[in-house]
């Protein structure tokens, strides 16, 4: 047994290569640790995490489109799509078509917003327009002599007097005071339109003593005054002192601000004796007094 007993330096040998080969040990263990242990788990996640995106977004595998005959008129977007056209051409094509758009020709297709040469080098020679959609064609004109119409003369139908009454002749005058609208339509370049504007502002008046008053209605013909006659004593006056605020407003030389000087006056200071007195109230001018004149009494 004394055989196989190691010696001192033997022993000493053998623990000093057990301690160098758990020091290499050691070194790799803390080696590889310090490794591994660089990056903080959760970047890790992160970078795997973005590593599988990158590696989906590169490894999608192109999409084939077909190709077959169709016309773009009835064609639906399912169809549309599987030819190659993306959703906004489908879209737009939907839209044009929902206004009453219609593709007559391949030039219309050509011009549909977003169409790309590829798309349409791969797509132009299946395009089929329905002969419903395309334009007409026009026929060569004929050049043979048509056969003549007879045109029979018509019998003349009765002038409608009511709508087109007969104009006065040169020298002929109206009674402007008394006159209706169907006469007042008798006298050249006056129509229904005017005949009613001069019957209602003949009422507001209260009747016409110059037929320059004719010009005060917008838009009268200038010449009117050949065609009218005044008669003046029955215009109709207007009591000042007894007149309602309603009928002061109505005549159109008073309206509001005059009427309410008179009514003003009439309430605080009494009834005014003549026509004189309205020099003393405002917003009466010299003119306005003396066109007011054959339409006011004081009583």
């Amino acid at each position: 047994m004394a055989f196989f007993e190691p010696s001192s330096s033997e022993r000493r040998g053998l623990i000093v290569l057990v301690a160098a080969l758990i020091l290499v040990l050691v070194v790799v263990v803390v080696t590889y640790m310090g490794r591994s242990g660089d990056e903080p788990r959760e970047s890790l996640v992160v970078k795997r995490k973005a590593e599988a995106r990158t590696n989906r977004y590169y490894a999608v595998e192109e999409r084939r489109f077909e190709t077959f005959d169709f016309d773009p008129n009835t064609v639906d977007s399912t169809t549309l799509l599987r030819l190659g056209f993306p959703p906004f051409m489908v879209r737009g094509v939907y839209k044009y078509r929902a206004k009453g758009g219609r593709y007559h020709e391949l030039a219309d297709v050509q011009r549909i917003p977003g169409m790309t040469n590829e798309l349409w080098e791969r797509l132009a020679p299946h395009i089929r327009i329905d002969r419903k959609f395309q334009y007409v064609t026009p026929a060569p004109r004929s050049y043979e002599q048509k056969p003549r119409v007879e045109v029979k003369e018509q019998p003349l139908v009765p002038r409608d007097t009511v709508r087109y009454p007969v104009k006065l002749n040169e020298g002929t005058v109206v009674a402007l005071n008394q006159a209706d609208t169907s006469m007042l339509k008798k006298i050249p370049g006056i129509g229904s339109y005017y005949a009613r504007q001069i019957v209602r502002y003949r009422e507001r008046l209260g009747g016409y003593v110059s037929s320059s008053q004719l010009q005060e209605i917008e838009g009268m013909p200038e010449d009117i005054d050949q065609w009218v006659s005044i008669d003046s004593s029955s215009v109709r006056k207007i009591d000042v002192n007894h007149a309602t605020k309603t009928q002061l407003v109505r005549h159109p030389y008073l309206r509001v601000y005059r009427a309410r000087s008179i009514w003003d006056h009439r309430h605080n200071k009494g009834p005014l004796q003549s026509i004189d007195d309205l020099r003393q109230l405002p917003d009466f001018s010299e003119a306005d007094i003396e066109r007011l004149r054959p339409y006011l009494e004081f009583k």
